[in-house]
């Protein structure tokens, strides 16, 4: 039976493109794409039930990744055996979800793979049901959303919706009035975040769809992506041809939760990596719209090198306005991308029992590939590097400095305009070390000492906030072990090499916060922490950085 509906498939895209040879006239390129679309959804539909009929069956784990391997010609050295994605030679032709697969499975037991491994990816995509349902003509549109209910997660569930073959009109953005009036909401209430984010007008987002009520409900659009569920409206197919411009590249539309917080930015990076693999497409030949009222900020080369295809650059708010106008844009695909708050690394503050997190690890790889460093790693140069050298670097916080607003503000290209934004001064930081001279000179006494496990420390003192992103990330890859005062930056540690330490100072009461010992649980890497006072005593210090020395494996370099 299922084989006589492969060939019903078959047969039905063999028609469908004779009747397009033979009635040109009435049958548009867009036409045939939706035939071919609806012949390959027929196919998926059959194959998911081979799946489940179980005359498909997915390879062991290694037989993936040796096949992974072979097709992307990794190299077999041992170093890399870990860390596919930095040896991958076609890493914008394969789409996500394969280069996360090399990666394995979350360790821990319990619901660990599916909270925070490749489990989670395939239970998302596994949600995938229809929210708006397209009519019998093949001109019509189709909304499909994954709605998934993560572990210790409040909310009716986490939300990525794809529309197929829809409309969307980004005049909001080219209302200069609206975009002002937001801005100055902005700054009047001293940065409150919400109003970075337009209500966009109803019928911004339009298709020729019938929504199922029981589905389509704000409930299950958290966030600031209600925003795009009030912005819908229904059109006939009709209104639906009616198209300025037409899009073919696969979008995926974002709302950043921040634009100058590693940690808060990251949330849409992971998301970003997730909604990929979710949907199993590639970097090559991706467009992201990023249509959040902020400046671009220090973590644009994120999204400018890491989630881009070296072709089309992502668009900031201001220059989608500046590229489609009022214009109608009809995209063959185009994804609202899952909120920020959402990201599993937000989700878990608690401490967690899981560790080597295919999502954590293939990401971190995935920026380090993509910003050029791989052939810096300690992986690359494990041949050359001499496994006793141990480089401890303390993430110092002392330089102020403007506010983000202010910093990366610009009256002529972003919808911040510094004129108004004159008034920022210097921007004091927390979380400072009251003796952080002493503290550096006392990590540097460590280049003297003698450890039981041979190591020879070099110490390092670097405020990452004097480092452009790629040098942050290219400061981490030669680190061992990572000391600073709780904060954004101890992200940093997910790039460290495998055998590497965080210990993390909570000089400021902020230990029931435990993002970073999960960083480090879910990179596989060990972690070290500790109250202490601030100012802090040196002598505990020192005890503390030692043991995270000695626990390192100086077998290897990395």
């Amino acid at each position: 039976c299922l084989v006589f509906g492969f060939s019903i498939a078959l047969l039905l895209g063999r028609v469908l493109f004779d009747k397009w040879r033979t009635d040109r006239d009435g049958t548009t390129l867009r036409d045939l794409k939706l035939l071919i679309d609806e012949q390959n959804r027929t196919i998926s539909i059959l194959h998911s039930h081979l799946k489940q009929s179980g005359k498909i069956k997915r390879d062991k784990a290694s037989k993936e990744n040796t096949s992974f391997k072979k097709m992307n010609k990794i190299d077999d050295d041992i170093a890399y055996q870990d860390h596919s994605i930095l040896a991958v030679n076609n890493l914008l032709e394969t789409p996500m979800d394969e280069l996360m697969a090399s990666y394995g499975k979350a360790k821990g037991g319990g619901s660990c793979e599916r909270d925070f491994g490749n489990g989670l990816i395939n239970h998302w995509r596994d949600r995938r049901a229809t929210f708006c349902t397209p009519s019998s003509s093949l001109k019509s549109s189709r909304i499909e959303c994954y709605l998934v209910k993560q572990t210790a997660h409040h909310g009716n569930g986490d939300n990525l919706c794809l529309g197929q073959n829809i409309q969307i009109n980004f005049g909001d953005l080219a209302n200069e009035k609206i975009t002002a009036s937001y801005f100055e909401r902005y700054v009047s209430s001293r940065h409150q975040q919400q109003y970075s984010k337009i209500r966009y007008s109803r019928g911004t987002w339009k298709a020729a769809c019938n929504p199922i009520p029981e589905k389509w409900q704000a409930q299950y659009f958290p966030g600031w992506n209600v925003n795009w569920f009030n912005a819908f409206a229904q059109i006939s197919e009709t209104e639906l041809e009616r198209c300025d411009i037409h899009e073919t590249r696969p979008t995926l539309i974002i709302e950043r939760d921040t634009f100058a917080n590693f940690f808060h930015n990251s949330e849409d990076f992971f998301n970003t990596q997730i909604a990929l693999a979710i949907l199993r497409w590639p970097l090559q030949n991706l467009q992201i719209l990023i249509t959040d009222l902020y400046p671009k900020g220090p973590f644009w080369p994120m999204w400018r090198t890491v989630f881009n295809d070296n072709y089309m650059q992502p668009l900031d708010a201001f220059e989608i306005a500046q590229k489609y106008g009022n214009k109608n844009i009809c995209f063959d695909q185009a994804a609202i991308a899952i909120l920020g708050a959402a990201a599993p690394i937000t989700v878990a503050s608690f401490n967690t029992k899981c560790s080597h997190s295919a999502i954590v690890r293939a990401y971190a790889d995935l920026v380090i590939n993509r910003l050029g460093l791989a052939n810096q790693t300690r992986y690359a140069k494990a041949a050359t590097m001499h496994p006793k050298r141990v480089i401890v670097t303390f993430m110092a916080r002392r330089a102020a400095s403007a506010w983000p607003e202010k910093r990366f503000c610009d009256s002529q290209h972003s919808f911040f305009k510094c004129e108004r934004l004159a008034h920022l001064g210097i921007r004091k930081l927390g979380r400072s070390v009251r003796n952080d001279a002493a503290v550096v000179q006392a990590l540097k006494s460590l280049s003297q000492k003698k450890f039981s496990n041979g190591a020879q420390v070099i110490v390092q003192d670097i405020d990452y906030s004097t480092l452009d992103f790629r040098q942050q990330i290219l400061t981490d890859i030669d680190t061992d072990i990572m000391v600073g005062p709780h904060g954004a930056g101890l992200l940093h540690n997910i790039f460290m090499p495998d055998r590497a330490a965080l210990v993390e100072l909570f000089i400021d009461s902020s230990q029931a916060n435990r993002h970073f010992h999960n960083f480090a649980k879910w990179q596989g890497r060990k972690y070290f922490s500790k109250p202490f006072p601030n100012p802090i005593p040196t002598d505990e210090l020192l005890k503390l950085v030692s043991s995270a020395i000695n626990s390192i494996d100086l077998s290897k370099s990395y």
